[in-house]
């Protein structure tokens, strides 16, 4: 990344202090063009905090020219593409308009708009010049999508026929933050697809870090949390580069940044964060990285974690989708992390045992096989979810 990336970083990062803690996050990566300008978003996210003030954060971490956005705006979901009446606009320092040069990204002025946790909101605008080359290519959740022309103050009850269309990415947001009516902490899952909810239902909010944010709210008191989801599919610990894009005119960072890189901007920079929970490594395993390497991976990353946060865990690699070598080198990392992690990590969370085939520790069971012998179901990230002791994580103040 650029110095001059480094530096927008580091801007955003002094505007997220005081009492704001992340309610939704989505790790940036580069995107496939889509055509979208001259078109209006009306993209869907689910909130895992709530509060009385919002602000939104936008990236072009990825772009090579600027983008324009106009007409931002925020309202509570009512079905679909349809909002309630009661939508706010979003100014960035002042602006209703808002450029983001090549590697810029921006958190949005404040907005007064109360905000309960488990809550869909949309966010809408429209893309007036530029490409959206940065977003997250799988999100598990239906936005949609105007044809040309800015419709954002097309009345409320139109929505169905003023966007006709439809897409399971979002482009140019990564996060929403609240301002809570009392002080509460938040816990990111980093990792790859298995942690973005790769093969969950959509729309259902079915990722393991979606039934951890429901355990710990209704655990309640100070067991409750935000869950921040920074799951990148397709990302690796250690490498950046997939060998198997070249010519085929995908983006070289469709799948992210190496866990190791993107650290720095998706878990350190997060507001209210206090607990890492780190799942990647199995992509690693699958290009030839070897158990060792990958070992050596997780102590650099908690070391980095460690400047940031006050509680750090680990979790062993899921079954599935593996050679018999690289399944070799996965046991080696398990074996690692169950018997040492506690030496590096604050605690370890056996994600692979309940997931495992009863005939074959390296296959994942197919009672809980979304259908591609890697990924789970609901049922599947239900039980990672189970894993976790909510009793170890920080939790927040009285409430």
């Amino acid at each position: 990344m650029s110095l001059e990336k480094d530096n927008l970083v580091a801007s955003a990062t002094s505007a997220s202090q005081g009492n704001w803690v992340g309610a939704w996050y989505a790790a940036p990566a580069q995107m496939i063009p889509a055509n979208l300008s001259g078109r209006t978003l009306r993209q869907i996210v689910h909130l895992n905090a709530g509060g009385e003030q919002i602000r939104l954060r936008l990236s072009n971490r990825y772009g090579d020219a600027p983008v324009t956005l106009r007409s931002v705006s925020v309202g509570q979901v009512a079905n679909g593409p349809f909002v309630r009446l009661d939508t706010k606009s979003v100014l960035f320092e002042g602006q209703a308009m808002v450029t983001l040069e090549p590697g810029q990204e921006m958190v949005s002025d404040p907005v007064i708009f109360r905000v309960e946790a488990m809550t869909n909101v949309a966010i809408t605008l429209f893309l007036a010049q530029g490409e959206s080359m940065t977003g997250h290519t799988n999100a598990q959740q239906t936005s949609y999508v105007t044809g040309i022309g800015n419709y954002t103050a097309a009345p409320a009850e139109t929505a169905f026929l003023v966007y006709p269309l439809m897409t399971s990415c979002w482009y140019l947001i990564t996060g929403i933050d609240v301002l809570p009516t009392s002080n509460l902490n938040a816990v990111v899952a980093f990792g790859s697809s298995a942690t973005e909810g790769y093969g969950s239902t959509l729309n259902a909010n079915n990722r393991w870090p979606d039934y951890l944010a429901r355990r710990l709210m209704n655990a309640g008191g100070t067991r409750i949390m935000s869950v921040l989801n920074a799951g990148i599919g397709g990302n690796q610990l250690i490498s950046s580069d997939v060998p198997q894009l070249l010519g085929t005119g995908m983006p070289h960072l469709i799948f992210g940044e190496a866990g190791n890189r993107r650290l720095a901007w998706d878990a350190l920079t997060q507001p209210g964060a206090t607990d890492l929970i780190v799942n990647i490594g199995a992509n690693d395993l699958r290009f030839g990285v070897s158990g060792e390497t990958l070992i050596t991976g997780f102590q650099q990353l908690v070391e980095q974690a460690r400047t940031r946060y006050q509680k750090v865990f680990g979790t062993t690699l899921l079954p599935g989708g593996f050679s018999p070598e690289q399944a070799t080198q996965r046991q080696i990392v398990n074996t690692w992390i169950r018997e040492q992690g506690s030496q590096w990590f604050d605690a370890v969370f056996d994600f692979a045992t309940p997931l495992r085939s009863l005939e074959d520790d390296a296959v994942l069971n197919p009672a809980y096989d979304f259908g591609d012998g890697m990924h789970p179901n609901d049922e599947g990230y239900r039980l990672i979810a189970e894993t976790i002791d909510i009793n170890l994580l920080t939790g927040s103040p009285e409430r």
